[in-house]
């Protein structure tokens, strides 16, 4: 590792002391991993691929809907949430981990339900 990339990974280790934190990755816009701190079997460059079509999905839908880039965008799934989050002005926080250390839900329910 280079010496940026290595101070980059020394900016992970705190998210990665959270009790259920699978991985803390630091990527590029284009989807490229700059820096990761994850569990063996965790796919750090697929993740960061698939990453950058939400990031430029985001992009786009706060385009359409007039307003500046979101600052955040979380994906829950039953068992695993993800949180990208702008890490400086080139670089994305990507955090994936269970959803008790990322509580990123908003629960929806029907009026009268």
């Amino acid at each position: 590792m280079t010496d940026q990339a290595d101070i980059l990974a020394a900016q992970l280790a705190p998210y990665r002391e959270t009790p259920g934190i699978v991985a803390a990755l630091l990527i590029s816009r284009d989807g490229f991993v700059i820096a990761a701190d994850a569990d063996p079997g965790f796919n750090a460059d697929a993740v960061a691929a698939q990453v950058a079509g939400v990031i430029d999905i985001g992009a786009r839908l706060a385009t359409e809907l007039r307003r500046p880039e979101a600052k955040y965008i979380s994906v829950g799934f039953d068992d695993l949430n993800l949180v990208l989050a702008p890490f400086g002005s080139e670089l994305m926080l990507v955090l994936a981990g269970a959803p008790s250390a990322l509580a990123c839900e908003y629960r929806l329910t029907r009026p009268g339900a």
